[in-house]
């Protein structure tokens, strides 16, 4: 057995040998949580300034100042880009555009949204917002193409409305009173059931 004298000489040449190795892994790790800490932190602030930009939007939005409104999502589009605020910007601006007739822009915010966000959530409402623009500028084929995508369950009644929407403009009344009926029977019920019961009224079709 080892007396205290040759443990602590054995201990000394363990930490000659090796004693820089546990300094650096020391160190590194100090610093892995340092870094880990600061990127948190860098990813806190920026979330806290982009949402106070989009905020501003909102509330320029809401209040019809256009250039307001063009400011503050320029600001999430240049510095934000890689965040949904940047989608969100998109999608206000344009419903900006649709506000002031200019459907072509409107219609290149929503692709935007579209072209980034994949099949996420965004994208769905974007979708569903485009076709709206298509039928409101008489793109009926271009709408019920942009809708043929599979939708969550959330979204069927508003895409089975705006199908709707797209067939009767082409006069195309038994299909179009169909994807209405599908919009009325969908769970959950559109928001505005009322006004699509007044549709299949004026396609001659009993509610």
């Amino acid at each position: 057995m080892e007396t205290e004298e040759e443990q602590v000489e054995r201990l000394k040449a363990w930490l000659k040998e090796n004693g820089l190795s546990i300094v650096l892994g020391i160190v590194i790790g100090v610093g892995g949580i340092g870094g880990y800490n600061y990127w948190m932190h860098v990813q806190e602030t920026t979330a806290a300034e982009a949402s106070g930009h989009y905020t501003q939007m909102l509330e320029a939005l809401n209040a019809g100042a256009d250039d307001d409104l063009q400011q503050q999502a320029n600001i999430l589009l240049a510095d934000y880009g890689s965040t949904e605020y940047a989608l969100l910007a998109h999608l206000a601006l344009a419903r900006m555009h649709v506000d002031n007739g200019d459907f072509n822009e409107a219609e290149a915010a929503l692709q935007q949204v579209i072209g980034s966000a994949a099949q996420e959530p965004l994208a769905y409402v974007a979708r569903t917002r485009l076709a709206a623009v298509q039928i409101q500028t008489e793109q009926y084929d271009q709408a019920i193409t942009t809708l043929a995508v599979d939708f969550p369950e959330q979204f069927s009644a508003l895409v089975d409305e705006l199908r709707g929407d797209a067939l009767a403009s082409q006069g195309k009344t038994a299909e179009a009173v169909a994807a209405y009926r599908k919009a009325q029977n969908a769970e959950p019920q559109p928001a505005n059931l009322e006004f699509l019961r007044q549709k299949l009224n004026d396609l001659g079709s009993r509610s």
